[in-house]
């Protein structure tokens, strides 16, 4: 915050006066209606926090709660936060009144009987609300009462005022700037001091706060620890109009000798405790103030549309983000979230709806849910992305409104289709799918985005050998087959296969190698029929999976990094993509037509690219045994392909 001049905090002064006046001067009852339209005004004029407050409850209730209540969580959060600020402004009657008709404090008799220890006793509370009750509750039974608050040195005539007011409702101030030895002596002196938990800053201690870590402040627990001092945890809640309740709970330390883990595990029970008294009324909390800012987690989410070579891109860009957040000394958590529409229909009028986002953007993600099933809408409620990431058009407005929802960085691995790649921090385009003029954010890459590199094919053989032992066991060449399906407009006939399947014989016989060969979940069922009859019993026959039969995980990957050879069908863009970074010589044969010529599309298209780069050789379905003959006589090689250093590169750029 901007550090007030001498007359600016005059001024802010004085009218802090006059409102206090004001409020002192009404009826209770009508100073707390005020303050809850006040809270309503700001509700509405000051959407950026609010925004934040829902992104908050998000985060901690989102698993748990519908977006109605969270919604009706927030308008009250505004509501109790006027009133708060309108007993603020008549703590000064206090003193004179008295807190008993406003705070009933459950556990009085705690404190009494601890305090005769003689050591002290510290209150530890979190900003839950109306912690300005709560920190001069202890004068209400009877005891010298100390708050520590931080001075706020760029208004500081204003935060005199404030603690003007503290003082005058029979409570004394402690500033952290020396509050060390004052705290020491108040607790000395058998005195209360409370101390809030709930704001760390950069030196705090990362505590779990509803699953996601907190920085907290450890002051209190060090020094109970340390000076033998008793604890309690405190909380204040509004019960109905000017009636408050303060529990005062009695916190029994754990200690082992070991100072910094005892302090976790006490922070741990303590946070944990104040945490379940959220939950009971969690529009106390101050949900204003960025309670996960120095959290070293990161949530990356991604969105599947149900196609498998989509999310696999996805998880490549994941990846990268992860490794970019690592780099930050951040922890990257990838979540999978698979959007189902409720029918076609939906899909269709969301895409017409999310046109006319300008005009709706308000509704933030409750837009999301006439459309998408309630699983799907549930689970995107119960999160909080930094980062999200999609594949495709079919999820790319669900990006744009779940990223600007939750002001989050949002990525979209190729042509978004429906919103422009403007309203995105990344769009990444392999080159065959680049058409049009090209935007500043748009980082263009050779192939498609996927998981292959070294360690990734060291993973899949471990996987695939421990399943198929005796794969370790030859020294022989291997050659890999990797056999897709139908797709649009494409059909991968059993002639064609066939041709390649008696070629591919040929070569192994010829060059004493060892064939390992999967399908996948788009080969019909013919042409699995007819390559489990070609290859069962076939001598040179080292490996076959069936994807219709047995799901293995490792297939691909496995077979990618132990073959010398891999040929693959060219109706995929993402398994010739993988192969092609693969290391390995990559020989891919085009769909043929009905006429037994190759067919012209993208996915041809995209393979002759890559042949003209040297990163793969085109063979037409009659020419397999050419290139398998060139390749394993070296007269042919294969450049790998490496986009990785630039994805991570550009990832880097929108998560600094």
């Amino acid at each position: 915050m901007a550090r007030l001049n001498s007359f600016q905090s005059s001024v802010a002064c004085a009218a802090l006066k006059g409102i206090s006046a004001v409020m002192k001067a009404m009826p209770i009852g009508v100073a707390l209606w005020t303050g809850r339209r006040l809270g309503e005004l700001a509700f509405w004029f000051n959407p950026g926090n609010r925004r934040k407050v829902y992104q908050h409850l998000r985060i901690a209730l989102g698993a748990s709660v519908s977006f109605e209540k969270i919604d009706r969580i927030v308008w009250d959060i505004y509501r109790n936060y006027g009133q708060n600020v309108v007993e603020v402004a008549r703590l000064s009657l206090f003193a004179s009144r008295g807190l008993d008709s406003y705070v009933d404090v459950q556990g009085r008799e705690n404190i009494d009987r601890l305090l005769k220890k003689g050591h002290g006793l510290i209150f530890l509370s979190i900003h839950s609300g109306n912690w300005e009750l709560s920190n001069i509750a202890g004068s209400l039974c009877g005891h010298p009462y100390n708050m520590v608050a931080n001075y706020l040195d760029h208004v500081n005539k204003v935060a005199d005022l404030l603690d003007s007011w503290r003082m005058s409702a029979g409570c004394r101030i402690i500033n952290p700037g020396i509050g060390g030895r004052e705290i020491i002596k108040a607790l000395k002196r058998n005195e209360i001091v409370t101390l809030v938990a709930d704001q760390g800053g950069n030196d705090g201690m990362m505590i779990p706060f509803f699953g996601r870590e907190a920085s907290m402040s450890t002051g209190a627990i060090r020094i109970a620890l340390k000076y033998d001092v008793p604890v309690c945890l405190v909380d204040i809640s509004r019960v109905r109009g000017q009636a408050h309740c303060l529990k005062v709970l009695p916190f029994d330390l754990t200690r082992t000798g070991e100072v910094d883990p005892d302090v976790r595990r006490n922070m741990i029970r303590a946070v944990g405790q104040f945490e379940r008294w959220t939950q009971e009324h969690p529009a106390e909390y101050l949900w204003f103030y960025k309670t996960w800012k120095y959290s070293k987690d990161r949530d990356i989410v991604i969105l599947d549309d149900g196609r498998t070579g989509h999310l696999r891109q996805s998880q490549a860009l994941a990846r990268q983000v992860s490794c970019a957040f690592t780099a930050k000394e951040f922890k990257g958590n990838v979540q999978t979230v698979k959007i189902e529409w409720r029918g076609r229909a939906a899909a269709m009028l969301f895409r017409v709806f999310s046109f006319f986002r300008p005009l709706f953007a308000g509704l933030g993600l409750s837009a999301l849910k006439p459309f998408l099933t309630e699983e799907s809408y549930a689970f995107l409620l119960s999160v909080k992305p930094d980062v999200v990431i999609s594949c495709g058009a079919r999820n790319s407005w669900v990006n744009v409104w779940f990223s600007a929802d939750n002001g989050a960085r949002s990525i979209c691995v190729l042509r978004p289709g429906g919103p422009s790649a403007r309203q995105f921090n990344l769009v990444v385009v392999p080159q065959h799918d680049v058409k049009g003029a090209v935007t500043a954010n748009t980082l263009i890459t050779k192939v498609a985005p996927n998981l292959v590199d070294k360690a990734y094919l060291d993973e899949n053989v471990r996987g695939l050998t421990v399943r198929f032992s005796h794969l370790k066991l030859h020294g022989r060449p291997k050659i890999g087959l990797l056999i897709g399906g139908d797709t649009k407009g494409l059909v991968l006939g059993e002639q064609q296969v066939r041709v390649v399947i008696h070629q591919l014989k040929e070569a192994a016989e010829k060059f004493s190698a060892d064939i390992l060969v999967t399908t996948s979940r788009r080969t019909s069922p013919a042409v699995e029929a007819l390559v489990s009859r070609e290859f069962s019993g076939f001598s040179r026959s080292a490996l076959l999976i069936l994807a219709s039969r047995n799901n293995v995980p490792e297939a691909v990957g496995g077979i990618l990094g132990l073959s010398d050879i891999v040929i693959v069908s060219g109706e995929s863009i993402s398994m010739l993509s993988e192969a092609a970074v693969s290391g390995k010589k990559v020989i891919v044969f085009p769909i043929d037509g009905p006429d037994r010529k190759p067919l012209v599309n993208k996915y041809s298209q995209f393979a002759e690219m890559l042949s003209a780069g040297g990163h793969v050789v085109y063979a037409r379905t009659t020419q397999v045994a050419d290139a398998v003959d060139r390749l394993l006589r070296d007269k042919a090689m294969t450049i790998p392909i490496d986009d990785n250093a630039a994805l991570l590169d550009a990832v880097r750029k929108i998560v600094q």
